[in-house]
C-alpha cells in the first residue's frame, strides 16, 4: 500500500520527523487498529488515530448515544442521542480521513472474533479479562486506559510482558475496572490522548511503549507518575 499525492500532503509533518518519514507513515496506513468503547477516553484516542492516518479502524461500543456522553465522548453531537456510539463515532473519523478502512461494530458478541484482524487495540471499555488475553494471544498490543474523576492512567500489554493481571489493585483501579463513574471530560481526553501515542508508537516500532508500566495522571494537580509492574508471581499472564 503506497501514500498517494494527497497523503504526503496531509500527514507531511510527520512524514518530516525522523521517527516516521514516509515509510513509518506507509506503516500507519496499513496498520489496522480496534478500539473498543467510544465514551471519552475512547473517543479521544479513536480521534487522533484517524487524524494520524491510521488507514483501518474498527470501533467497537454496544452501547447508545445519551446526553451525558456529550459531556465528555467529543466523537459524538446532539444530532446522534439514541444512536449506537460505533456508529456515531464513525461519523466524525470518516470526515477526518475519509479514505479510512472503517468498521463499525455495535453487538457485545461481535468483539472477540474481530481481535486477530489489529495490529492493536485500545481498550476502554468491555469486559477486559477476556479482551486483552484474546488480543494478546492473537498477536496484537493491547492499550489499556481508564479515567475517574480528573485522574486517569494507561499502560500496555504486548505478547511476553506483564499482563494486566499482574498489577496491583490501585493501579487497576485506575484504569476503570469498575462500575460506571463520574469525571472530567478533558481528564479523560488527557488519557484517551495518551492511549492514542501508544498506539502509533507500537505501529511504527518508536519509542519506549508502556509494557510492565503504567503511567497515571492526576488532573487536579496536574501531575504525571509512573509505576512499574512485573510478572506477579502465581499470575497467568496472558502471554503464557
Amino acid at each position: 500500500m503506497s501514500l498517494s499525492d494527497q497523503d504526503v500532503i496531509r500527514f507531511s509533518r510527520h512524514i518530516i520527523l525522523p521517527e516516521v518519514g514516509g515509510r513509518g507513515q506507509k506503516r500507519l496506513k496499513e496498520a489496522s487498529v480496534l478500539v473498543a468503547g467510544l465514551g471519552a477516553s475512547g473517543s479521544a484516542a479513536a480521534l487522533y488515530l484517524a487524524a494520524a492516518g491510521v488507514g483501518g479502524l474498527t470501533l467497537w461500543d454496544p452501547g447508545v448515544v445519551t446526553p451525558q456522553d456529550l459531556q465528555g465522548a467529543i466523537a459524538h453531537d446532539w444530532s446522534r442521542i439514541g444512536l449506537p456510539r460505533a456508529r456515531s463515532a464513525a461519523v466524525p473519523l470518516r470526515a477526518i480521513y475519509p479514505e479510512n478502512r472503517m468498521d463499525v461494530l455495535e453487538r457485545e458478541a461481535d468483539l472477540l472474533g474481530d481481535l486477530p484482524a489489529h495490529n492493536v487495540v485500545v481498550l476502554s471499555a468491555g469486559n477486559w479479562a477476556e479482551l486483552g488475553p484474546a488480543a494478546v494471544r492473537g498477536g496484537a498490543s493491547a492499550v489499556f486506559c481508564g479515567a475517574h474523576g480528573a485522574d486517569g492512567a494507561v499502560t500496555v500489554v504486548t505478547p511476553g510482558s506483564p499482563c494486566l493481571g499482574c498489577l496491583g489493585a490501585e493501579q487497576a483501579s485506575l484504569l476503570g475496572l469498575f462500575p460506571d463513574h463520574g469525571g472530567i471530560a478533558a481528564a479523560a481526553g488527557v488519557v484517551g490522548v495518551m492511549a492514542a501515542t501508544e498506539a502509533i508508537k507500537l505501529i511504527l516500532g518508536v519509542g519506549t511503549p508502556l509494557a510492565g508500566r503504567v503511567m497515571r495522571y492526576n488532573g487536579w494537580d496536574c501531575r504525571f507518575e509512573e509505576a512499574s509492574f512485573g510478572a506477579r508471581e502465581g499470575c497467568a499472564c496472558w502471554h503464557g
